[in-house]
């Protein structure tokens, strides 16, 4: 951040992060690596998290304060008709307002206790909950959008998305172009994209990955395939199962390493991966790690990284981990994985959903090392230049100032009682 931003700060910002779960996935990791980074002279982050988790410990030894508001779990609001239709189920919009006001009340006691100047948050149900409770107080709101809205039941959840994206938050920052463009045109001036960052130094070629290997009984002469990812359908863990196995007696030495859990989901499509390996004799060739907390020696481990995500996923940070550790990438084509691409050869692309071409692309890459050698250098490259920490963590803190230098929404969103304080404590941020 400039220091112009900063000259003028009597004390440093406070910022809480309103956060949607306490289980590490891809957003949760987004918000680690953040608030590590954010300069503590000029920002004091705080986390609220539904519950004690990883989130919550990770947060606790980067110094970073937390606070815990228990939240009632959404139902889901559309009921399943037959074997595709989906209908709103407005017993469920019913309860989950109920539930939504419970939680702003809470929510609303912790910001009083916290007087931040900012909220940020994260997930579906933290932009309503933090929103709903920024401008009942008067506080800015930067919503960080980082899933893409439902299209289901004639684009109702997108239509009410954006109508209140107009009304709550005072900036939005979306982590890829198809985001942003699902929201509505006179949005746009307030909407940021930011693609995620990780720690170049930490996920970077020459990390040992011998150990995880040795653990997992894959010997060193094997070639190995790798997929990071949470254990649900929209990764396509499937299809690269099935891709492996059409190309698996050609590539004797090759093995699919899978890493992740179910994290949100129950585990009956694990459980399906599980019958699929076994079904198809892969039994010995494919292993499932779990989820896994030494992510660098993971990757280090592998020698091609697959990343076959058939929707969504903007700026995934498994991807952007691989890249960084220097791995040649193939994928499927998807809009999220061409935005991060400096060049059309950079990663192998195969359609979406198309295992016969996956296949192809992997036994391309893993049959000529010098290619690997060459697409995983280019990797590097892009994430160094563009998908660092620093440049990320940049970035964000300028959405941050925009948001704090904006003017009230509107009228009546002026800043509660209970938060007000002498204008010579709060650090000018222009």
């Amino acid at each position: 951040m400039p220091e112009s931003m900063i000259d003028r700060a009597e004390r440093p910002r406070t910022v809480v992060f309103v956060e949607s779960a306490g289980a590490m996935g891809g957003v949760q990791f987004s918000t680690l690596y953040l608030v590590q980074r954010l300069n503590r002279a000029h920002w004091n982050p705080i986390v609220i998290s539904p519950e004690v988790g990883d989130l919550t410990r990770a947060c606790a030894d980067a110094k970073v304060s937390t606070q815990v508001l228990e939240q009632t779990s959404l139902w889901s609001t559309s009921m399943r008709v037959g074997r595709r239709l989906r209908l709103p189920n407005p017993v469920a919009w019913l309860r989950n307002g109920y539930s939504l006001g419970t939680a702003v009340r809470g929510l609303r006691r912790l910001l009083i206790q916290a007087a931040p100047d900012l909220v940020v948050t994260k997930g579906l149900s933290a932009h309503f909950l933090g929103g709903l409770t920024a401008r009942r107080l008067g506080i800015p709101c930067v919503w960080h959008v980082q899933d893409f809205i439902s299209e289901r039941n004639l684009g109702i959840y997108r239509f009410a998305f954006g109508r209140a994206a107009g009304w709550l938050p005072t900036q939005i920052i979306v982590d890829g172009s198809s985001i942003g463009e699902q929201l509505p045109d006179f949005l746009q001036p307030r909407i940021t994209v930011i693609h995620n960052g990780v720690d170049t130094n930490v996920f970077r070629p020459g990390v040992d990955g011998r150990g995880l290997r040795r653990e997992l009984g894959i010997g060193n002469d094997r070639v190995v395939v790798g997929h990071v990812g949470r254990m649900t359908p929209w990764k396509g863990q499937d299809y690269l199962i099935q891709a492996f196995a059409r190309i698996a007696n050609e590539n004797p030495k090759a093995t699919l390493l899978l890493v992740g859990a179910p994290v949100f989901d129950s585990d009956a499509y694990q459980r399906r991966l599980l019958n699929m390996v076994a079904r198809l004799g892969l039994t010995e060739r494919v292993k499932f790690a779990g989820y896994r907390h030494d992510m660098p020696q993971v990757l280090a481990a592998m020698d091609v990284f697959a990343f076959t995500s058939v929707e969504k996923d903007t700026s995934p940070l498994a991807l952007l981990s691989a890249m960084s550790s220097g791995l040649p990438i193939v994928a499927f084509d998807i809009a999220g994985v061409r935005e991060l691409m400096a060049s059309a050869d950079q990663f192998r692309l195969a359609p979406v959903e198309d295992v016969l071409s996956l296949g192809s692309a992997l036994s391309a890459v893993l049959s000529d090392e010098s290619l690997r050698q060459r697409l995983g250098a280019l990797a590097r490259r892009q994430a160094t230049a563009e998908f660092n920490l620093a440049k990320y963590t940049a970035r964000i803190e300028e959405v941050f100032c925009a948001a704090l230098q904006s003017s009230p929404l509107s009228a009546d969103n002026q800043v509660a009682p209970e938060m007000r304080e002498p204008p010579s404590q709060i650090r000018d941020c222009a």
